[in-house]
């Protein structure tokens, strides 16, 4: 499977709604919007290239990403490279309760006193509640982090984006600035003037904001078409997303850049970071006298997951039941020992057919299940693992629903960054 990164800035004011209502707003835009989009464009541009859009938009052999607000306040230029990914921080990141926030840039301006990551410390605390009695205290895994070392001051649930520089080895927020609030005023339709006692607040990001996502490629030889679509009118100022677009919203400019890493190599990288964050885990379990715990893997969700049952009920978890069946393989031993999720109710608007979507159901991203098994997973199982991160989980994979991360390396971070 092939992919390619896309970045998308702001020409104009951009809004993004959660639901029908104007005044509430998410702070992505979604793989549905960015299919929507595209879609639009291509129809009014290309009228006669019919199997073209069918291959790119309706079989769903191109999988569109969430954009993630990708600015980083740094003094570098390195930090807007495309190969530095975006990731929604997981629901296991915490930090200081005051000063919230990543420690890089290490400038004046920065007062925060740094993020850190909370599954190791809550999978040591449910494991070591399991031997009771023991000498292992299990609570004090926890109450280590429980105030923040600079200034001691309680630490708390952190959410955003961020992204990562492994070159340097460091971390950083993607910027929240540049985000306000636009004020409308309801007109009446009788005087055409503004009508007192009716307005609303809208949520929008100002011109010059940068989104990146990573688009997935079930059929490698749709690459080469998508590059040419995206360069015919990437620039064309033809591309229009979210709301308010008859107002003047919405006007984006979009590039693609191609992956730096084939798909080999993300399969090795795969492999190392399975193995790195279970020894870093047994590492800590063995300091608090935890022995003989087998092999552990988490799964981080980068984007909310459509899952339903054999009766199309909504599932709000990701089980060892559920997970062995999405593998399609026995893995002996499988269980799931912590789990920090939640649900979300999914809305939005079909572009194609100008109808609205049935609402659904899904897990949030962010969302992290902590599994353990009997053995290290064997090479198939390695294989099927990889697959669900390559292409997907659940419903809706072409509308950027269903990302998934194996043992996201975010969670290797016990330290403040």
């Amino acid at each position: 499977m092939k992919q390619l990164y896309l970045k998308l800035d702001t020409l104009t004011p951009l809004s993004i709604r959660s639901n029908h209502a104007a005044t509430r707003a998410v702070e992505y835009i979604s793989g549905n919007t960015v299919l929507g989009s595209l879609a639009a464009v291509h129809m009014l541009s290309y009228p006669n290239r019919k199997d073209e859009f069918e291959q790119l938009f309706l079989r769903g052999s191109v999988q569109y990403p969430n954009l993630y607000p990708a600015l980083v306040e740094s003094a570098s230029d390195d930090w807007q490279d495309m190969h530095h990914p975006v990731y929604p921080l997981p629901r296991t990141a915490q930090s200081c309760k005051r000063q919230s926030g990543f420690l890089y840039p290490q400038v004046e301006e920065n007062g925060s006193h740094g993020v850190r990551d909370t599954l190791i410390d809550w999978a040591l605390f449910k494991l070591g509640a399991r031997v009771g009695g023991g000498q292992f205290e299990a609570l004090n895994a926890m109450l280590k982090h429980k105030n923040c070392k600079h200034c001691g001051e309680p630490m708390d649930h952190f959410t955003g984006y961020y992204r990562r520089n492994d070159v340097l080895n460091v971390m950083a927020a993607t910027l929240k600035q540049g985000v306000r609030l636009q004020i409308h005023a309801g007109i009446d339709r009788e005087g055409g003037i503004a009508q007192e006692g009716v307005s609303y607040n809208q949520l929008v990001y100002d011109e010059g904001m940068v989104f990146w996502g990573a688009v997935k490629f079930l059929d490698d030889s749709l690459v080469s078409t998508f590059e040419n679509f995206v360069s015919d009118i990437g620039t064309s100022g033809l591309v229009r997303v979210g709301a308010g677009r008859t107002r003047g919203m919405g006007k984006v400019s979009i590039k693609v850049v191609e992956s730096s890493e084939g798909a080999q190599e993300r399969r090795a990288n795969f492999a190392t970071r399975l193995q790195s964050f279970n020894a870093q885990l047994l590492e800590n379990a063995a300091d608090w006298g935890l022995k003989d715990l087998h092999y552990f893997f988490a799964l981080t969700l980068h984007s909310p997951l459509i899952l339903s049952d054999e009766f199309l009920r909504y599932r709000g978890i990701v089980d060892g039941a559920v997970l062995g069946e999405l593998l399609k393989m026995p893995l002996e031993g499988l269980e799931q020992v912590y789990q920090s999720a939640s649900i979300k109710r999914v809305m939005g608007w079909q572009e194609l057919w100008g109808t609205p979507r049935m609402n659904e159901y899904a897990i949030d991203s962010g969302s992290v299940f902590l599994f353990r098994c009997a053995a290290p997973p064997t090479s198939p199982v390695l294989d099927a693992l990889f697959q669900l991160e390559e292409q997907g989980v659940g419903k809706r994979c072409a509308e950027g629903f269903g990302r998934v991360c194996i043992s996201d390396p975010f969670h290797k971070e016990a330290e403040l960054r």
